[in-house]
């Protein structure tokens, strides 16, 4: 892959923060072996969520957590915003395969119940309500023999129904890749940005951009999916495992403008660990036609940042 940067040092890496992505990619990989799919499972090869097809329409799952981010939310009472964390990375997943998300349920792993659980479940509810999505279950599970007194887990499980299949498939050179703003660094890769604000002694209140901002919920897409060939969601792997999950064989050529978190975050790391691990400033990614790209844009306050090619080629403005 080319891209137009040049690196000033080699820096911090994500694999040197303790995360393999490679490794934790062959566990997923074994699990699949392992396990076979039901008929009325339907084949989504974006990985993002399942579509079962027991009912009309058919219902769409999928599951994530707020991974090491959590740990600072903790340190720095941002539990609203740890809120938000949860439910996007589980409700971008469900948009990502044209589904509609209707409901959410919650699992708790902590020491034991206190306030800040009783405040983090309000701000869930709260911030759930917004979106028109409800708590409709969930387990709270005291664990003193695995969790300190000052540690607890969450993750949740979103329930959605599939308003329209995204053809990936169709998806050809010549078509344009939509790029819409994140809102930070979302919840992906915080293992190395703690690692950093570590050894680096950074103070959060010194940056010039609120590093633990929620991940945005991205509810607008819903309106742009019969306009639309691909919908990745930027988490995992960064932007470039993001454009592979959609993009497939296919390559790209992107143009694209680092906001102020990732500037920072380049004194730190090389540009190619920035982009196996971040979302250089997009959130989710969509492609569309020539032909439908300008209603695509207007609707979602996206911007088109390149191709889809036959080669992998991106220049930073």
């Amino acid at each position: 892959m080319n891209t137009k940067r040049e690196d000033l040092h080699e820096g911090y890496t994500y694999s040197g923060s303790g995360v393999d992505v490679t490794r934790n990619d062959e566990f997923t990989d074994y699990i699949k072996e392992i396990v076979t799919l039901p008929p009325w499972v339907m084949k989504e090869p974006t990985g993002y969520a399942t579509i079962i097809e027991l009912t009309t329409p058919p219902i769409v799952v999928t599951s994530d957590g707020i991974g090491s981010k959590l740990l600072l939310h903790l340190e720095h009472g941002t539990l609203n915003e740890a809120a938000k964390d949860l439910i996007a990375m589980n409700y971008n997943d469900i948009i990502c395969v044209g589904g509609i998300p209707k409901a959410f349920v919650d699992y708790l792993g902590v020491h034991h119940i206190d306030r800040q659980h009783y405040e983090f479940i309000k701000a869930l509810t709260e911030e759930l309500e917004k979106i028109n999505v409800s708590l409709v279950a969930g387990e709270t599970a005291e664990l003193p023999a695995i969790y300190t007194q000052d540690e607890w887990d969450v993750a949740g499980f979103c329930i959605g129904t599939l308003k329209q299949r995204i053809p990936i498939e169709t998806i050809k050179e010549g078509d344009i890749i939509v790029g819409i703003p994140a809102s930070g660094f979302h919840s992906n890769g915080w293992s190395l940005i703690r690692q950093i604000l570590k050894k680096e002694n950074i103070d959060l209140n010194s940056l010039p951009f609120d590093l633990l901002t929620g991940t945005k919920i991205y509810s607008d897409v819903s309106i742009v999916f019969n306009l639309v060939k691909g919908i990745a969601h930027v988490t995992g792997g960064g932007l470039s495992r993001a454009l592979r999950r959609v993009l497939r064989d296919n390559g790209y050529n992107l143009t694209i403008e680092l906001p102020e978190y990732m500037k920072w975050i380049l004194s730190y790391i090389t540009f190619d660990e920035a982009l196996k691990t971040f979302n250089m400033g997009y959130g989710m990614i969509l492609v569309t036609s020539i032909e439908n790209v300008e209603e695509v844009v207007a609707k979602t306050n996206g911007k088109i940042i390149g191709n889809v090619s036959s080669t992998n080629n991106i220049v930073v403005q």
